[in-house]
């Protein structure tokens, strides 16, 4: 039998994966692969306490802590660094790293809106816990949104696009966001789906 993601790497090599991108996540003792627009597969895992939305008192200082279930979601982040096909899906995203297959969201800033609404949001709060949600003013509807995974680096998607449409994911800075793109931090929440 082959391996999952023995056949991820082939559609890579073979330029496929420029077609069909995919997004690879955790799921029991074998890798999941799906493409961004399609559902994660039914036998992955979820993320042990990922829509508790508890907060174990870590923050972006001190890395001390994550969130319930963060471990795993920092792993699934760190696989989807490098891939592409997630243009303008910073929501989708998220939601896979956290392993969803969407976020349920019409766009990362109606769900940070609905985090402030249900009293979820820490606004202005700099101080995150490893797994949080962070989020942004980017003075279009949509806004951003990416996932804090420590030591002052976030996974987003678009940043560091060589081209429009590529749609790439990447292990950055924090502050990128703001001084690349001029975006305006509102704060950050916990990973509720």
């Amino acid at each position: 039998m082959i391996s999952k993601l023995a056949v991820a790497g082939a559609l890579l090599i073979s330029g496929i994966g420029l077609v069909a991108p995919l997004a690879i996540a955790a799921g029991g003792s074998d890798l999941c692969i799906a493409t961004p627009t399609d559902a994660v597969p039914e036998d992955c895992k979820t993320p042990a306490g990922a829509d508790t939305g508890g907060d174990t008192g870590g923050d972006a200082g001190s890395d001390s802590g994550g969130l319930p279930g963060s471990a795993d979601a920092v792993g699934r982040a760190h696989r989807l660094v490098g891939g592409h096909g997630y243009y303008q899906l910073c929501a989708r995203l998220a939601a896979n790293i956290w392993g969803r297959p969407r976020s349920g969201y019409y766009s990362a800033a109606e769900q940070w809106r609905q985090m402030v609404a249900t009293g979820k949001a820490h606004p202005n709060d700099r101080q995150f816990p490893v797994g949080a949600l962070v989020f942004w003013a980017t003075g279009g509807p949509y806004g951003h949104i990416a996932v804090y995974i420590g030591n002052g680096h976030i996974v987003s998607n678009d940043i560091n696009d060589r081209f429009p449409g590529e749609g790439g994911v990447y292990d950055v800075e924090f502050g990128l966001i703001e001084s690349r793109w001029g975006a305006t931090y509102l704060g950050w929440a916990p990973p509720i789906y």
